[in-house]
């Protein structure tokens, strides 16, 4: 009689099938491939960007190497164009200076000259010479008018008028066309040269104003 053998009893789920352990070995590789995948994509993805924040950075960096050659450049080519204009106002300044002292000088020759032609006829120049004297304001004080003698004789002949208590006096030291006035605390110098003086005085003074020249 052959040997009866007995295998033990395992329930199989209601409505399933038995669970081998199969299923989780699949779910799990799949798991695994996902996660490899993840972890190689982001891995990618930084490398990504590392290689593009270093390429923007050598970008950058090459940018501003650029920008500043070119601005070292500028700066050069300013410095010597300033030194270019420097040398010409250094080589032109004495030129523009002496040109400017002959012109004073011939205004103030030509000025002279003209004085003298206009001065020439006896009577307009003592008319002249009296009016400069009396240009002062009546309250000045003025007192005494001294002419050169030819003058006086000429304004006596002409009858000009003379406020009262001025006094005209011949004076041998001035020169035909000169007048001096004399008040109660000083006097006006109203002859030809110092006219002429003042202005070429005037005239050396706006030359040697600074600023004129640039």
């Amino acid at each position: 009689m052959s040997e009866q053998v007995t295998a033990p009893f395992r329930p199989a789920p209601v409505g399933g099938v038995l669970d081998t352990g199969a299923g989780r070995t699949s779910a799990q590789a799949e798991q695994a491939r996902a996660a490899g995948w993840s972890a190689g994509w982001a891995a990618g993805a930084r490398a990504a960007a590392e290689a593009a924040r270093a390429q923007r950075e050598a970008l950058l960096a090459e940018h501003a190497a650029a920008e500043e050659a070119r601005a070292a450049q500028v700066a050069g080519a300013v410095a010597v164009l300033r030194r270019a204009a420097e040398a010409a106002a250094a080589r032109t300044a004495p030129v523009l200076q002496d040109a400017a002292a002959t012109l004073d000088e011939g205004a103030v020759l030509l000025a002279q000259a003209v004085l003298g032609a206009e001065l020439a006829d006896g009577a307009d120049r003592a008319r002249a010479a009296l009016a400069r004297a009396l240009s002062l304001p009546l309250d000045a004080g003025v007192h005494t008018v001294r002419l050169h003698p030819s003058d006086l004789a000429a304004v006596t002949a002409a009858g000009a008028a003379v406020p009262a208590g001025v006094q005209l006096v011949a004076d041998g030291s001035l020169r035909p066309g000169d007048a001096v006035s004399e008040l109660a605390d000083g006097f006006l110098d109203a002859r030809i040269s110092t006219a002429v003086e003042r202005a070429a005085r005037a005239l050396a003074a706006v030359d040697t104003l600074p600023g004129d020249l640039a």
